[in-house]
């Protein structure tokens, strides 16, 4: 019995190929990741190796070059990715989840063709441009401003723990108007003069994934650059961050089942008090919890991508995006938490072992606890959850 789940039955052909080219390019990709993790360097190899097996256009529609993929397959993809590491997850996340996907959403049609071709061929690399070093849980209150020009918008300000910022593609960036204090988006190639990306340092985990400082010093951006129409950023940047959360939550199901099954093969030779240490009650009971996170979290992620499906096809409805992001919200909080403390029980099994980061639950330990900062903090997710059952009338920052 496996843990890892089967490419689903309703897949297509054309989708179950594209599953089977994830899983290749991660078999492919693991030594690599695993080398560049220990040696605590960038793995600057990630965007080659699914661009190689042309899966970088996962939900880029056809007509641009893209699969097509639909959500509950992309969160297939996701899981898949999410075995090998949150550093490849993430970049795979930041190109597609709330990179490429928000121009499909939001893009007009020459945005689209100018920019989802490369995207789909690793041409062009995606990233997201929010959180600044004093806007994080509220980017509301960003500090990034931008002023008007006769041919475009001037960009000024700072963004901070982004990724994929200095992949040498394009970032979806937010700034302010101080004139009418409404936030826009914008899409900012990383070659434009003034900008600039500087890779942080010092990570408790996820040493392998580029994540960067963002500093905006005069950068023109043309008109055509606008994504949306002014004032829309925040609707643009909430409505990214449910396909964000719903990535997260869908690589949290790869670190659970590649914990549970570095346990079993751990449980099954290790030995002490003379037998395999699986055959102890208590090494039992963290294999038993594990493997109930495990399909727990995989029948919630299969629940809110099917809703945020229902969403995307009339995305007017707005009764409709408040349940989908009520639902995605609750699943990324259940998803990242069952992962975090799947690492810990996989790290119990291990003993003394699991301490050592050439062991993959140290690994997934590590990283898994940024899962449950970014994209919503435990306790902002929490907050959002209570708030959608008790009313808005209860919202805790409005006084």
């Amino acid at each position: 019995m496996t843990n890892y789940r089967l490419i689903p039955r309703q897949a297509t052909a054309a989708q179950t190929d594209a599953l089977r080219r994830i899983d290749l390019a991660c078999q492919e990709l693991r030594p690599i990741e695993d080398r560049y993790y220990l040696d605590r360097r960038i793995n600057s190899e990630v965007p080659a190796f699914f661009a190689k097996h042309g899966v970088l256009g996962f939900m880029i529609p056809q007509e641009y070059g893209g699969l097509g993929i639909d959500v509950p397959l992309y969160a297939w993809g996701m899981e898949r990715i999410g075995r090998e590491g949150t550093g490849p997850r993430t970049f795979f996340s930041c190109h597609i989840s709330i990179g490429s996907s928000v121009v499909v959403y939001w893009g007009n049609a020459e945005q689209k063709q100018r920019y989802l071709p490369d995207a789909a061929t690793g041409k062009r690399i995606f990233g997201f441009g929010l959180t600044e070093p004093d806007a994080g849980s509220n980017p509301a209150a960003m500090q990034s401003r931008f002023e008007k020009t006769s041919a475009g918008y001037v960009l000024n300000g700072q963004k901070k723990w982004i990724g994929n910022a200095a992949e040498g593609g394009t970032l979806v960036t937010f700034a302010r108007n101080p004139q009418t204090d409404k936030i826009s988006a914008f899409l900012i190639d990383t070659n434009t003069p003034g900008y600039q990306a500087d890779i942080i340092q010092h990570k408790l985990g996820m040493p392998t994934a580029g994540t960067c400082e963002v500093t905006y010093t005069n950068c023109e951006v043309p008109r055509a650059n606008l994504l949306g129409e002014e004032g829309q950023g925040m609707k643009i940047a909430y409505s990214a961050l449910m396909g964000g959360r719903l990535g997260v939550a869908a690589g949290s199901i790869g670190i659970i089942a590649d914990c549970l099954h570095e346990s079993l093969t751990y449980a099954r030779s290790r030995e002490q008090f003379g037998k395999p240490i699986g055959r102890h009650q208590l090494v039992q009971r963290h294999l038993g919890r594990m493997a109930v996170k495990l399909e727990s979290t995989r029948a919630m992620v299969t629940a809110a991508a099917l809703r945020k499906t229902e969403y995307d096809a009339d995305r007017t409805n707005q009764q409709l995006r408040t349940e989908t992001d009520l639902l995605i919200a609750q699943t990324k909080y259940f998803a990242v938490n069952a992962a975090q403390e799947a690492a810990h029980d996989a790290i119990q099994i291990f003993g003394g072992n699991g301490f050592l980061l050439t062991n993959r639950p140290a690994r997934h330990y590590a990283d898994s606890r940024a899962c449950q900062i970014y994209e919503g903090t435990n306790e902002i997710l929490e907050q959002k959850i209570a708030i959608g059952y008790l009313g808005q009338e209860f919202e805790a920052f409005s006084g």
